[in-house]
């Protein structure tokens, strides 16, 4: 069929195979681990790390333009989500609004795949295993190789990849109950597998460097990840486990596993796979980690598992348009509809327009009578707040004028009355010129017969006024109107 590239995207580095997949077989041509160097970063700088690849591919002789990529388990998040039964092109949606629901990323961040799950005996509903991964991350990955002139036909999961290529082996047969375990790296990956059917799959870090310390936690996450999956294998245990690994270093926790769980625990090594085929093989500490490339190349030849691909995610299906004949018998009526509709719409989009028009005549008369107008108004406003702000000045300044002589005997030359802190108008001072030292005389003595209590002040020298040669000062204080007090009644005499 082709030439493929398998790989496994790593932070650190890459790991994968190169391989020719007949419509039989996967033949292996050889594997290998490059390493990315510290001033490198592909999910940065794609096209910068593909130019740097491309060489290094050189140099490995890898020429084949097929890439598949296998993400480690540990870069996805998977999600056990539960559907109602619904027919099968709704499934994608509904999957979109669950996995919504649940993410605290949001879903245009993401690349989302799904696997459906057989329904449950007397259940109305499906069991969804939905996989997601940062989008960020796939597409800088994919562009990577883009750059390199290869084209990525799948990428998909490391641990649901290596399920499908244990199901290749000849022990591979997962109807029952069946628990995968792979240790890539400090990672754990762990699959189960029912009816060939995967079930759940999950990976955890191993931070110990020690041997005892790592098989002790590796037995502790089996414990749990079993316990997490009970439900779904309903009251079965796992018949069969697969030790991804090579088979003398993984002696010691393969003889444990089997006495802890009672079943029987079988180690397949990839790298043995590999080697039954001519080529180059690189040395690797960690052998599991070409588990997932193997078996996206075995999914070329027969896909045994269903799979999870965010480069080709499952979709609705497309059903056939049967309705051209009705549709054909209908365009005539449908035609005529639509003609009355619309002839029927512009003429009343034709008399909306009218009126509208007509409002917004009325609109603009209106505007233009209220700027004409809003001078006046502004000025009644003013005048309407002095009065208001005033009115005992006002009313002061019309009791100075009964109190004045309406005579040509003096005039004012300045008036000044002072507000009080209570608002009211209790000082007057003034200036003017008389024609006679009696006239000044008169007015103080007005002044003061209306309840103002005069202030003696020294006429000061100013304009000379022939006509009237008297200058004056007046400083008034007004008094606070008296109290009437009643008259106390004198007791009568007794006769």
């Amino acid at each position: 069929m082709a030439d493929y590239l398998a790989i496994n995207w790593g932070k650190t580095g890459l790991f994968g195979v190169e391989a020719h997949v007949s419509s039989t077989a996967v033949s292996v041509k050889r594997s290998f681990h490059i390493e990315w160097p510290e001033q490198l970063n592909p999910v940065q700088d794609p096209i910068s790390s593909g130019s740097w690849l491309k060489n290094e591919f050189a140099k490995l002789s890898l020429s084949s333009k097929n890439v598949l990529i296998s993400f480690p388990r540990h870069e996805s998040t998977i999600r056990l989500l539960e559907i109602p039964d619904v027919p099968l092109d709704e499934v994608p949606e509904i999957v979109q609004f669950q996995a919504a629901t649940k993410s605290s990323v949001p879903l245009n961040q993401l690349l989302l795949d799904f696997l459906l799950l057989p329904a449950g005996v007397n259940k109305a509903t499906h069991d969804v295993l939905v996989a997601s991964i940062a989008k960020d991350l796939h597409d800088r990955s994919v562009k990577t190789f883009q750059s390199m002139g290869l084209e990525v036909i799948s990428t998909g999961i490391s641990s649901i990849a290596a399920a499908e290529w244990i199901a290749h082996t000849d022990s591979g047969n997962m109807a029952a109950p069946t628990l995968i375990v792979n240790q890539v790296d400090h990672h754990l990956e762990m699959s189960l597998v029912s009816n060939r059917e995967i079930l759940f799959t999950n990976s955890t870090s191993l931070t110990s460097e020690d041997r005892n310390a790592t098989e002790q936690a590796i037995l502790t996450e089996l414990n749990r990840f079993l316990l997490v999956c009970s439900s779904q294998l309903a009251g079965q245990k796992s018949e069969r486990i697969f030790l991804i690994g090579e088979e003398q270093a993984q002696q010691e926790i393969t003889e444990k596993i089997a006495e802890r769980f009672q079943c029987a625990v079988e180690v397949l090594d990839p790298l043995l796979n590999i080697k039954s085929a001519s080529g180059d093989f690189a040395a690797l500490e960690h052998p599991g980690v070409l588990a997932g490339p193997l078996g996206m190349l075995y999914a070329q030849v027969e896909q045994k598992l269903e799979l999870i691909d965010f480069l080709n995610p499952h979709k609705a299906e497309v059903k056939p348009d049967r309705r051209n004949l009705q549709i054909g018998l209908g365009v005539a009526g449908v035609v005529l509809i639509l003609l009355a509709a619309l002839f029927l719409t512009q003429r009343r989009i034709s008399d909306l327009d009218d009126q509208l028009a007509e409002q917004q005549k009325i609109q603009r008369d209106l505007d233009d009578f209220l700027k004409r107008g809003q001078p006046t108004l502004e000025s009644v406003a003013l005048i309407q707040k002095w009065e208001t702000s005033n009115s005992k000045a006002l009313k002061l300044i019309e009791k100075i004028e009964t109190v004045l002589p309406g005579t040509d005997r003096l005039y004012l030359d300045e008036l000044d009355l002072t507000r009080s802190a209570g608002q009211s108008i209790s000082r007057l001072k003034a200036s003017g010129h008389a024609k006679d030292e009696l006239d000044v005389r008169d007015i103080n003595q007005q002044l003061s017969n209306n309840n103002f209590r005069i202030h003696p002040r020294t006429n000061k020298s100013g304009a000379i006024d022939a006509k009237y040669p008297v200058p004056f000062e007046i400083d008034a204080e007004r008094l606070p109107p008296p109290v009437e007090t009643k008259p106390k009644s004198v007791p009568g005499k007794s006769s």
